[in-house]
């Protein structure tokens, strides 16, 4: 009896695949937000789905290839060179992003370890693709912030998948802009 107790409560302590956990958009949302509280960029990077990975290597990798911009590389994707970037990853990429954009902001991932994810629902934005409306509250410096956040999702094999937000695409567009960087 005992040993069956010992085995039940492992398995209800084992940590969850967070692939498991993406059976609903909210679930995906829920999860994503747990990686990024956790400031697991490896695990945010896995919940992404491969097109919105590679999406952000071609929002940037012309950017990058400006002269002048190599400092980009490193202050974005924490790499030196574009050749450095081909040869990584695309999550291991995005996982980099995340984390090189969040540590240049004073106090952001501490504050992450804070947030609570609440799903609040989604919007359907086409056949497979779903907006995930949640709230995130976070503590700084002592005050607590409420937001909400949108997230698209996309359904393939049987699970969803993160999108890239809006946020990504804008911020490539007017660093294309300003750096005269044209895209292949």
């Amino acid at each position: 009896m005992l040993r069956h107790l010992r085995i039940a409560a492992t398995i209800l302590c084992w940590p969850m695949d967070p692939a498991l956990a993406q059976d609903t958009p909210e679930a995906a949302a829920q999860a994503f937000g747990e990686a990024m509280k956790a400031n697991d960029w490896a695990a945010a990077a896995r919940m992404m789905h491969p097109r919105a990975l590679q999406q952000l290597r071609s929002l940037f990798e012309p950017i990058l290839g400006v002269p002048g911009a190599e400092q980009l590389g490193v202050q974005l994707f924490g790499v030196h060179s574009n050749a450095e970037l081909a040869s990584t990853p695309d999550t291991v990429m995005f996982a980099n992003f995340l984390r090189t954009v969040l540590s240049q902001q004073e106090g952001l991932a501490d504050a992450l370890r804070t947030a609570t994810v609440s799903p609040l629902g989604h919007v359907n934005g086409g056949a497979d693709t779903v907006l995930v409306v949640s709230r995130m509250e976070l503590t700084i410096e002592g005050m607590t912030i409420s937001q909400f956040e949108v997230m698209p999702f996309i359904r393939d094999g049987g699970r969803w998948w993160g999108l890239l937000k809006v946020d990504f695409t804008n911020m490539a567009a007017m660093l294309q802009r300003r750096l005269g960087a044209r895209r292949s």
